[in-house]
């Protein structure tokens, strides 16, 4: 199978000649590349400020990588998309298949420059939802909107002719009787050679929360560091470690270091800055007791929570987005409802408190994380594509 594949997230080749991408995408490829003879990727070249997420070398000797451009503001991108999208016509006809991640602003452009080609779809969010929750001001917000609603019924016009891969039971209910080839998958960077086995946390003082990922106001940091605050205030000995990406314009941080200081947990709540995918990331994992997502939103499902999975920490986990479909409260994680830093405690307190219900989340989530490795879900959507492959010319014809 010879793959195509775009989505707005950038690529370069550094000093050594290797290919550098962040870790979620970098290890997605990889894995995909194991199915494919060749894995032509037409992907942006990153902005100076993204240089420190570029922390991934691919491994796979078959992987290529096609430069379409910076990667600018989506504006002067969308301005620009027949240059940019270019590559993907010259390259047409020497490809069996392109995959196509979105949302993206390029996604429409991209499905028709390989116009007659299978085109798949691998769909990992949802612009719409996202432009609703923005804290922009309404007159940057209404325009933000208006494209957001344009590029998704674009997508849609792609989705309904193409094989379309979505990562939510949210998204797979929104697109289900609207696609005919749709199928349910799972976004994850766990490899099968990661992970740590430990039966139990919680047992040295003070325990240690964590959470990894961007630090964005959706996330629900503050009612994390709420519930820390009155855990603490109760008596327990606790610290916070955040490990992730600021959000840009975002100012979460600056607000949850302004609560801290008031509530006199500054000492206890600690952020790290950027991790790259790997041992680095890993060592916040293993040293952690318990790992607390409190996202306020989600349209999908987020990878952190099978890596903290798979290094034997128990989770609790606001029921949003498809959290709760892939996780059954009590059995695999503690799931509590989102905005509530009372709830949060009472899960958190549950954990503190009970080492029989802290080992059992630890076995069963580290299982439920086996089952959802990287090479697992690329060997499932390689199937799939391969079949769609050899069944299209009969479809389209």
């Amino acid at each position: 199978m010879r793959l195509g594949y775009h989505y707005h997230i950038p690529m370069f080749r550094d000093a050594e000649g290797r290919l550098r991408t962040p870790g979620y995408q970098g290890c997605f490829l990889d894995a995909l590349a194991g199915h494919c003879e060749r894995l032509v990727c037409f992907l942006h070249t990153p902005r100076p400020d993204e240089m420190e997420i570029m922390d991934y070398a691919l491994k796979a000797a078959n992987v290529e990588w096609v430069d379409i451009g910076p990667h600018a503001s989506v504006p002067e991108r969308l301005a620009c998309r027949w240059r940019l999208t270019g590559p993907l016509r010259r390259w047409r006809d020497r490809l069996d298949c392109m995959l196509i991640r979105g949302p993206s602003p390029l996604l429409p452009a991209a499905a028709s420059a390989v116009r007659g080609l299978p085109v798949a779809l691998l769909i990992v969010g949802d612009y719409v939802a996202g432009a609703a929750h923005s804290s922009l001001p309404w007159w940057k917000k209404l325009p933000v909107q208006l494209w957001c609603h344009w590029n998704a019924r674009a997508q849609l016009r792609v989705a309904r002719e193409a094989l379309t891969f979505v990562n939510s039971a949210q998204l797979y209910e929104a697109y289900r009787g609207r696609i005919g080839r749709l199928h349910l998958t799972r976004t994850t960077t766990l490899s099968e050679a990661d992970g740590y086995e430990r039966e139990d946390t919680c047992t040295g003082r003070p325990v240690r929360l964590l959470y990894t990922g961007r630090m964005a106001s959706a996330k629900g940091l503050l009612e994390i560091a709420e519930a820390v605050a009155q855990l603490v205030e109760a008596g327990e000995d606790l610290v916070l470690d955040l490990v992730g990406m600021r959000e840009p314009g975002d100012p979460v941080l600056e607000e949850l270091a302004a609560f801290c200081r008031r509530r006199g947990i500054e000492q206890r709540v600690t952020y790290h800055g950027y991790r790259p995918l790997g041992p680095e990331l890993f060592a916040f994992y293993r040293r952690a007791d318990i790992y607390v997502l409190a996202s306020t939103t989600s349209e999908g499902f987020p990878r952190t929570i099978w890596e903290a999975m798979a290094h034997s920490l128990p989770v609790v986990a606001t029921a949003v987005g498809s959290i709760p479909h892939y996780l059954k409260d009590r059995e695999s994680a503690l799931l509590v409802p989102p905005r509530d830093a009372g709830a949060l405690r009472s899960a958190l307190e549950q954990l503190l408190r009970n080492a029989q219900l802290r080992r059992q989340l630890i076995s069963n989530g580290r299982r439920v994380a086996a089952s959802n490795t990287v090479e697992a879900i690329a060997r499932d959507m390689a199937g799939l594509l391969k079949r769609y492959i050899d069944d299209y010319p009969r479809s389209a014809s």
